[in-house]
This record gives structure tokens, sequence and C-alpha cells, in this order.
């Protein structure tokens, strides 16, 4: 279920993230042993403790596949547990708990320049009587953007004599609760003084006579951010004595930040988080279409899909709460709140279990909407409808080899190779030129371009089959294509005996076709179907990997008539 799983995949790659977290500077992985003796414990005690899982996961294996740990992970757990903390870790796990509010003495949106790159945060400074507590969440889109090069930026808040006693807080956004606890953490950082590269000195003695030598000028000191833990907000909170923001990824914008100065509490903004606004969208214009009356299997099974995914939506807002031990949410997403009559519509369909009354429509359904303008509003309506169709058939037949299964799979895909070679020539010896822009305007084209290609394009073509061609200059000059190539295997009923299987010599991607001599003294081209959902734009050659695999995956799935998953099976 598409809701469902944007949701996930969003918390998947959060935590993910999380177990990627980068590696403490200027330590090394304490071993179980080494673990007892910071923690100033019994190693028998300590391996007793591991496994009865009263220790903290270990941040790393060793060769052996034993467990190790970071300084900053053994000093967590003795705070966390109450035994003393060592005395040369952050003073973050050694401070005890805040009887008053610490001092803010900063709260706003910054402009700041990490490793020389212009990012906006918003930031707060805690003065504590330990050192400053600074506190960052970036804002907008950062793209790839790693918080373990970002946190520097905390340097430029606060004068460099305070840097060595400073605590950088990021806390790491999470989607809305579906499938696990909400429990927010951060990244803690530490921020270190570099030394600057010795600065050329005036030779001494006899030598100042025949060298030259200037004395630079003083250098201004220069901070980096060294990653130390992730903590629970809550023990960040009990040091400061507040709470901490907290933000849900995809609120973290600049205006959601301005507005949360004049708010201690939660406020709620436009969903720029979840599917749903998206998919009421396309609800209306289907209903407006009247998409229940042309596709009555296609409207069920995306409105059946539909109603999973507002069920999932309104779960994950209730298991969502607005504050939690130590810190409160910032800006929280507007939960759904569809028309009475659209509810009703979604909620009361039942996906038709007619499984060849699905077939058609999917089929006509995919030849309608490649052929509709890229403007067409009822464009993406049509795909995610193809899109819950095929999947219905996959569900409700539940066979891989099954023919609604095959036919759910069949669709165009996109090969991309160059643009030569005595193969690709027999080949263009078929295609007809057809106009660029004209071409440009349809959907099926446009997925072609997707993807940094929309400037690349010069020519356009299409097969006998009517499958467009689009000829290419890449950016570093070279020619080649990107078309749409078949999965079905219905071309191969009509190979024969005299067919050959032919590319060119165009490492590490060929144009792999089918060429079927005529009785009229022509030559077919037809191309070798790739696997469906292959996850690959080409037949790779020449090499040792995943691209040759496919090719010969491909190659056994026309041989043999199999399905995707069987042939895979085979290779």
């Amino acid at each position: 279920m598409l809701l469902c799983s944007v949701t996930r995949a969003k918390a998947l790659a959060l935590r993910k993230e999380t177990l990627a977290l980068g590696y403490p500077h200027g330590t090394h992985p304490h071993t179980l042993a080494q673990f007892a003796r910071r923690a100033g414990i019994s190693e028998g005690r300590a391996r007793a403790a591991f496994a009865d899982g009263k220790l903290p996961r270990p941040d790393r294996t060793d060769a052996d596949g034993k467990p190790l740990w970071f300084a900053a992970s053994i000093d967590t757990w003795c705070s966390r547990t109450g035994r003393t903390v060592a005395e040369d870790s952050l003073w973050l796990f050694r401070a005890p708990k805040a009887t008053e509010p610490a001092i803010e003495i900063l709260r706003r949106v910054v402009t700041v320049h990490p490793r020389g790159a212009e990012r906006t945060m918003f930031a707060i400074v805690w003065d504590t009587d330990r050192g400053h507590v600074i506190y960052l969440q970036p804002l907008g889109n950062t793209g790839s953007d790693h918080k373990d090069w970002m946190a520097v930026a905390a340097a430029e808040l606060i004068e460099p004599r305070w840097w060595a006693d400073a605590v950088v807080v990021m806390p790491m956004e999470d989607g809305l609760a579906y499938y696990t606890e909400f429990d927010p953490i951060a990244y803690i950082y530490k921020l270190t003084t570099d030394t600057p590269d010795d600065e050329e000195e005036v030779p001494g003695g006899v030598l100042r006579w025949l060298r030259r030598g200037t004395r630079a000028a003083a250098t201004p000191a220069r901070a980096s951010a060294q990653w130390q833990t992730h903590l629970p907000l809550a023990d960040i909170a009990a040091a400061i004595g507040r709470p901490v923001p907290f933000w849900i990824a995809g609120t973290t914008t600049a205006e959601n930040a301005q507005r949360s100065l004049a708010y201690t509490a939660t406020f709620t903004v436009p969903d720029t988080v979840t599917e749903w606004p998206a998919t009421q969208d396309r609800l209306e214009r289907a209903a407006a279409d009247k998409l229940a009356e042309r596709f009555p299997a296609a409207f069920a099974a995306l409105a059946a899909d539909a109603a999973t995914g507002l069920a999932a939506v309104r779960t994950s807002h209730e298991r969502t709460p607005d504050t939690g031990p130590g810190w409160y949410l910032v800006a929280r997403p507007a939960r759904p709140a569809p028309p009475v009559e659209l509810e009703q519509l979604i909620t009361t369909a039942t996906p038709v279990e007619n499984l060849a009354l699905a077939a058609g429509e999917l089929t006509e359904l995919r030849a309608l909407e490649r052929d509709l303008d890229i403007d067409d509003p009822i464009g993406d309506v049509y795909t995610a409808a193809i899109d819950a169709l095929a999947q219905q058939l996959r569900d409700i037949e539940n066979d891989p080899n099954g023919p609604y299964t095959a036919l759910a799979e069949q669709d165009l895909a996109i090969y991309c190779a160059p643009w030569e070679g005595p193969v690709v020539d027999s080949w263009r010896r078929n295609l007809v030129p057809t106009d660029l822009d004209d071409a440009r305007r349809l959907r099926r084209v446009q997925r072609l371009l997707d993807n940094g290609y929309e400037h690349m394009p010069y020519e356009a073509y299409r097969d006998p089959e009517g499958r467009y061609v689009l000829v290419l200059r890449l950016d570093n000059g070279s020619i080649w294509f990107r078309a749409e190539w078949p999965t079905d295997l219905d071309v191969v009923a009509t190979w024969t005996d005299e067919t050959i299987l032919a590319g060119d010599d165009t490492p590490p991607v060929t144009t792999l076709l089918a060429l079927t001599p005529t009785g009229d003294g022509h030559l077919r081209t037809d191309p070798v179907p790739l696997c469906p959902r292959n996850g690959r734009e080409g037949f790779g050659f020449g090499y040792g990997g995943g691209g040759p695999g496919s090719t010969y995956t491909a190659l056994l799935r026309a041989a043999l008539g199999l399905s995707r998953d069987a042939a895979s099976r085979i290779a």
C-alpha cells in the first residue's frame, strides 16, 4: 500500500542513518573487558550483563564477531544506570539533573557556513554552569548533507574560547510513528579547535641571508565537530532543565521555524509529509472524470488502496504525541480531513474480484495514459489506477507464473545505450523519424527524459510497434539513446530458426536485438525483452556484475518462456 510504504520507508531510512553514525575521533572501540574497566565493574559481571542483554548494543564487531563499544556509548550507559562516569567523558554524561532551566541566550533562524557552504538552520544556545549546549536544526532541502559535517556550524554561534566545553545537539528528524514507538533521539557532537599548519618562520643564522622569509599574520581559530554518540532527548533535557524541540521530517522549513518563535506548544501546518493530500486530490479528479463509470475495477482498486492509506495515516497521527519525556513536537502536519462524501466512497469500496475485467481495464488504461499530454490532470489518476490494478492482479492470483501476474508485469521499460554500431544501424533503418517537440508533450516520452535528461535529446523516432526512441547528446559529448523497451515475451513467438541475437561491442552496455530475415529480403529487428521491474536500463556485458547477470536472466526468460522470478532463480 502506497501510503503505508512511504511512511515506513521514511522511518526505516532515518533509522538506518542512525546505525551509520560517525566514528568518534580520537577514540578506539572498547572490548568487553575494556568496557568493564571503564564502567568500573568486573569483567565477569560485564559478560553476564551482556549475555542477559543488559549492556548497550555494540557499536561495532571485530573480525571474529566479538562486540566493541565506543567510549561515549559506555559513558551513556553508566550515566543512565547511575554508575560513576569516567572523568574524561563528555560533561553531558556526568552532569546532575538540572534544578532550574538553563539560561537561553539565543533562539532564532540563522544563516551559517559549515565547511564554506551556506545553510539555514533553527538554532538555540543554552548556557549551563558546565558549558554551552547548542541546538541546531537544518531547514529546507539539505539534500545529502549529513549532520556530521553540518554540526561545525555551531562554532559560529559562540566565541572560540567556549568551544572546548560546548555540546552540539542535532535532533534526528523522524516520520509519523507507525511501525515503531515514537522515541526521538539526537546526535551529540563536541567542538574542537583545529591546529593550523605550521607557519613559515624566518630562517635564523646565516640562512637568513640566503632565503627571504615572512611571518604570516595570526590565523583565526578554526573549529571542527566530532560526533560522540546519540542520546534520547530526555537525557539532554535533564541536563538543561528545558524540553527540547523536535521536528517531523518534512516540516523543517524556515517559515515554520520563524512561526515556532511565537509558540510554546505544537502547531499545525499543511501536510507535506504523507501521501494523503496527493491521494485525495487524485480521488477527487477520478470522481470528476467519472472513472467509476468507465473503469469500475480501476476505481475500486484505487479507492480501496486509498482507504487503507487513510487508516494508516490516521493511526500514525494517533501514535505520534505532541510531547514526550524531555521534548515537544514543533509542528504537526494536518490530519486527513476528506469530504464526507469522498470518505464514504472510499471506505465502502471493494476491489472487483473479476480478474478478467481488471486485466482488460489495466491494458486499456496503460494505452490511454501513455499518450496523454504531460499537463493533462487525469494522467496521474490513470498512473495510480494502473499501479493499483497491477498489484491487485498479483495479490489475488498469487502465482508468479500465472497469466494475470504476467500481465501485471508487462509494461514498457526504459533502455539506454550507445547510438552506434552495425547492429544499432540495422535497427535504425527500421525506425521512423517523428517530431521531437510533439513527442516531448507525451507522458510516455517525458518518462524517457526524467532524471536529468531533459536538455539532451535532439532527435526522435518510433519503431514498428510505435515505441519511442530519443537520441541524446550526453554532457560528455557522446551520443546515446533512451528508448521504450518491451518486457513481454510475445515477440519471441515470431522468431524463427534463422533468427540470431546480436549486439554491438560497446561495453559496458550493448543493444541486444533479435535479427530475423523476412521473405521480402528485409531484416526484422526486434528488441530482446528486458525483465520486468529489472531496475537496469540496458544489457550489460564484458565484466562481472549485476549488469551481465540481468542479461543472462533475460536470455533464459526468452528462451524458456519463464517468469521473471523463475528465470532469476536459475540464473
